[in-house]
């Protein structure tokens, strides 16, 4: 005979505990498909392995290097000398190691330079009608540098060391000029043309050196990369002897036209393109296409695309590798004046984010330190819970969650994210269901304290209940009474005080049947 189930299985109420977004920011798969680890949105929140936190603050450093945009930021480091150089737009090269602007070098045309550390020496490039300097820690001295083509010095741009040897370029022809002797940093260089080698044309707007296994142990290699995409790989140590051979020519999607657009991370070299953020190891196993499903930004790949679409002509374009590692930073323009955010990307886990109100045109360390040079002649200093004593705004909107139920439609009645920071974490949140847009879900805040749900007065979406807050661990269990397949939560956050980290997330659900 049948019989009616039990009330209790009949409204069975089931609980889900969800990890933080650790996957990053995924741009890439379809909302509808993406893993309940990653996130739709990213947003000053930095990915870890079991968390997610909020992005360091900075502190103002150094003012008065000039009164425009800092332009170039390098660490001078011989031996136990360690020092911090800065250009402003000024055309002045100041060192700021003690925070205080000490001008050093004045008449540069302005405050673009590309450097290297050679023989304890800083070797300055600058981007303009003046001739290349070095920097011994104490003062400054113009380089005396004959071209074997009789081109002025004063036309170089880029610079780069491999294997002893010092290599200039100018950027806007498809040239290198090395010395016949190691160690040299000046005297005469000789013009090595690339054009007869390379098919399709362009300038040599980057030189970087990749380190792969031959099969008999790791070498390093010169990479030289062109504005129309072509790289040109070289092996050997002397481009006046046969030992300097050409491994073999590989085509990418065209770079970023920024020599600081590329970097160095481990033995591989990553460069910016209107495809991607590219690792040239990629491209030496493989063709184009290839290569773009390679590129380390592949699971932000829309969002990267359409920002080099909308200001890839720009200055402010900028790779840079944090002094622990932990961390590269891929530095944009945003369009806006003196505005520019950074695509950041934990290489131990492979997850991204975005940080954004850093207001960095040009990025440096020092002393293990990682700074920015910013607007108005400041450098700032990567530290602490504030943005110069404001607050940090933090972002999240998880992907869209089933529960591992697909068919079944669900009426979410709470949700308890869980925080982690130094004292009671005050935060705003929201779900939505059934991939609705990130931007409308709601947050608007409401007081902890004094809306603790009351039974049967309690309404949803505005209360809470079971709390749990104080130093270390807060939760708040949010009444949300949303009806759908899949829930989404949002969380914001703003502090200038400490540091905060998204845990996990634990809803409360009551599955029904396929509708």
């Amino acid at each position: 005979m049948l019989q009616a189930l039990p009330q209790s299985r009949r409204f069975a109420v089931k609980a889900a505990a969800v990890p933080a977004p650790v996957g990053g920011l995924n741009s890439r798969d379809s909302i509808d498909a993406m893993p309940p680890t990653d996130a739709i949105v990213m947003s000053n929140f930095f990915p870890s392995v079991e968390k997610v936190t909020l992005r360091d603050g900075f502190t103002q450093f150094c003012t008065g290097i000039g009164t425009g945009d800092v332009e170039t930021l390098v660490e001078h480091n011989a031996g136990a000398n360690r020092q911090l150089l800065a250009i402003g737009s000024d055309g002045v090269l100041y060192q700021i190691d003690t925070g205080s602007a000490v001008s050093k070098k004045t008449g540069l045309a302005n405050g673009r330079a590309e450097s290297v550390e050679f023989n304890g020496l800083t070797i300055f490039v600058p981007s303009g009608a003046n001739v290349p300097f070095s920097w011994n820690g104490s003062s400054a001295s113009d380089l005396s540098i004959t071209l074997s083509d009789s081109a002025n010095a004063n036309t170089l741009t880029g610079v780069h060391a491999y294997k002893n040897r010092l290599y200039y370029f100018t950027g806007t022809d498809q040239n290198f000029y090395y010395s016949a002797t190691v160690d040299t940093h000046q005297g005469n260089f000789t013009k090595f043309p690339t054009g007869l080698v390379g098919t399709f044309g362009g300038n040599l707007i980057m030189i970087q050196t990749i380190t792969i296994d031959g099969g008999e142990g790791v070498d390093d290699l010169l990479a030289l990369i062109m504005s129309s995409g072509e790289v040109l790989v070289y092996s050997g140590s002397d481009p006046s002897s046969s030992n300097f051979a050409l491994v073999g020519t590989f085509r990418i999607a065209e770079p970023v036209n920024e020599k600081r657009a590329c970097a160095k991370l481990g033995g591989d070299v990553i460069v910016m393109t209107k495809e991607g953020y590219l690792p040239l190891s990629a491209v030496i196993r493989q063709d184009n296409v290839g290569a773009k499903a390679a590129a380390i930004s592949e699971k932000i790949r829309g969002t990267v695309i359409a920002q080099v679409k909308a200001t890839g002509t720009l200055t402010g374009w900028q790779i840079f590798v944090s002094p622990d590692g932990d961390k590269v930073i891929f530095n944009y323009p945003t369009g806006e004046t003196d505005a520019y955010n950074q695509h950041v990307f934990n290489p131990i886990i492979r997850a991204w984010c975005v940080f954004e109100n850093v207001p960095a045109n040009v990025w440096g360390q020092f002393n293990g330190d990682t700074y920015f040079g910013s607007a108005s002649g400041k450098v700032f200093k990567v530290t602490g819970d504030s943005d110069n004593g404001e607050n940090i705004v933090g972002d999240i909107v998880t992907a869209y969650n089933y529960f591992g139920d697909r068919a079944s439609f669900k009426r979410f009645s709470s949700v308890q994210p869980m925080l982690e920071g130094d004292t009671d974490v005050v935060f705003s949140f929201g779900v939505a269901t059934d991939q609705k847009p990130a931007s409308t879900i709601d947050v608007s805040p409401v007081t902890f304290a004094s809306n603790l749900a009351a039974w049967d007065t309690a309404t949803y979406d505005d209360f809470f209940y079971a709390d749990t807050s104080g130093a270390g661990i807060t939760k708040r269990r949010k009444a949300v009474n949303r009806v759908g397949y899949s829930a989404a939560l949002r969380i914001k956050v703003a502090t200038s005080t400490q540091t905060i980290s998204f845990i996990s997330a634990h809803y409360t659900f009551q599955p029904g049947g396929p509708v």
